[in-house]
């Protein structure tokens, strides 16, 4: 999200807003983690900030947000002057443990057993983001691909328990790796002992989004779109505002689309 900010600020403001000063605008990123994409290595961590910081965001790492009001923030201490503040928490799960009374974790997802099997609630299981489990000692993150691989096991387990088979007895996650847009032009990519940023993994995560896109003539747009704002540095799409305000209507038409009133 910041890195989008200022790359809105750097292209977008300057080529279509005259009026308004790109460098007027301030962008502040402020993580109590101690880097940034913490889930990534170190490594591809600091190619990130580094990106940041050369777009002209301001990252603090280490704080936390002390307080927020209609003037800005303070953090640690310092009051940022801002009248836009983007709170990027994450959200709460789904409240399914407290519907079954079971478990949960700190977040509140529900504790399954390595089937994604509810303890003491037969033939009820949990995945996704909901569910908290554990593989090799650490919880699996609650992202797309845990999920599919998940609904795809219990879909299976419950077949094989219709049709009287034996059932597979544990999920086990394959991690294919994950990747993060950092501004136009700019990504990083880790999947196993591979880690890559820059260009080239941002080119894998295009092709990786298109492929995922419903149907090949919406992969065409998407892909078209791309190309011209890469090379143009502009939309397609633009917005058409009427500047002129509507006439005030005068009185005799006031008048005349009043209704008429019968009586003394």
């Amino acid at each position: 999200m910041a890195a989008a900010l200022a790359v809105l600020v750097r292209t977008t403001l300057k080529s279509e807003f005259r009026r308004i000063d790109p460098t007027s605008a301030r962008i502040v990123l402020v993580d109590m983690a101690p880097r940034v994409l913490s889930p990534f290595s170190e490594k591809l961590s600091n190619a990130a900030k580094q990106r940041l910081e050369k777009l002209g965001v301001e990252v603090r790492l280490g704080h936390s947000v002390d307080q927020i009001d209609a003037d800005g923030v303070v953090v640690a201490g310092e009051r940022i002057a801002s009248k836009t503040v983007i709170w990027t928490a994450g959200v709460a799960p789904s409240p399914a443990g407290k519907w079954l009374k079971v478990e949960t974790d700190r977040a509140g997802r529900v504790r399954v057993q390595q089937d994604c099997s509810v303890p003491g609630c037969p033939g009820v299981f949990v995945i996704g983001d909901t569910a908290s489990f554990d593989q090799d000692g650490k919880p699996l993150p609650g992202v797309a691909q845990v999920a599919i691989q998940q609904g795809r096991f219990v879909g299976k387990l419950i077949h094989s328990l219709v049709v009287a088979r034996r059932p597979p007895t544990a999920f086990s996650y394959f991690d294919k790796g994950s990747m993060a847009v950092v501004g136009k032009g700019f990504a990083v990519l880790q999947s196993g002992k591979v880690q890559i940023s820059g260009f080239i993994a941002w080119l894998s995560w295009a092709f990786v989004h298109l492929q995922f896109l419903a149907t090949s003539s919406l992969r065409e747009s998407v892909a078209l779109q791309w190309i011209w704002t890469s090379v143009t540095g502009k939309r397609g799409s633009r917005l058409i505002v009427n500047h002129h305000a509507a006439e005030p209507a005068r009185p005799a038409e006031q008048t005349a689309s009043r209704p008429a009133l019968a009586g003394d």
